[in-house]
């Protein structure tokens, strides 16, 4: 499997695959849940942010260790494409370039780019995990992963060059994700860190954060 640097890396392939591999690409909504948003964010709040509460909360309070193992994650395809619950989206395009988001993909966008971080009220550098806003305004109702864990909302000033990175590394793996086995976010922290106590207030993880 070839990440964007241009590096390969070991990739399973799935026993059972699909005669067609399904695109990711840009386009209008089809469905109306995206075209239909009147006051735009006001509406955009209402659709669901992720698919599974649980997997989501666990994804969150395991985000910051998960960061601090961004080597070992990129080194492996089977935990790079464990899919996550996240369901980013855009006014008039909907998920399309968004789809099956996986840890890796995340893990990628928060090493190399700088948008992918906010600063909290203490000034501090927080990674976004939730995009959503208008790509024609560049109003948003984004969110990032608190300090203990939990999800905080923000409105970023750079809004298009967030979700342009964001989808750009996604859709780079659309084929991946259909071909390769995979990892489930379970799996990933039990092979990480079932030998190990943790504190999500003493993690260590700046140095996985871009320059």
């Amino acid at each position: 499997m070839e990440l964007t640097d241009g590096i390969c890396i070991e990739a399973f392939p799935r026993a059972e695959q699909s005669e067609e591999i399904e695109t990711d690409n840009l386009a209008l909504d089809t469905t109306g849940e995206f075209l239909q948003m009147g006051g735009g964010l006001k509406r955009h709040k209402k659709i669901a942010t992720c698919t599974n509460e649980e997997q989501l909360k666990l994804f969150l309070q395991n985000a910051r260790r998960l960061i601090g193992e961004s080597d070992r994650i990129m080194s492996d395809s089977r935990m790079f494409l464990a899919s996550l619950p996240i369901r980013n989206g855009l006014a008039y395009i909907g998920t399309s370039g968004f789809n099956n988001p996986t840890l890796g993909v995340y893990i990628e966008w928060w090493r190399n780019n700088e948008c992918a971080w906010t600063k909290d009220k203490f000034g501090e550098l927080q990674p976004i995990y939730y995009i959503a806003g208008s790509p024609l305004s560049g109003r948003n109702a984004c969110a990032y992963i608190g300090p203990e864990g939990d999800s905080r909302s923000v409105q970023v000033l750079n809004f298009s060059q967030v979700w342009h990175s964001f989808v750009q590394i996604n859709t780079h793996y659309t084929e991946a994700k259909q071909l390769y086995e995979a990892y489930s976010l379970e799996e990933v922290i039990e092979i990480l860190f079932r030998d190990s106590t943790y504190n999500t207030n003493d993690a260590d993880y700046t140095a996985n954060t871009p320059n």
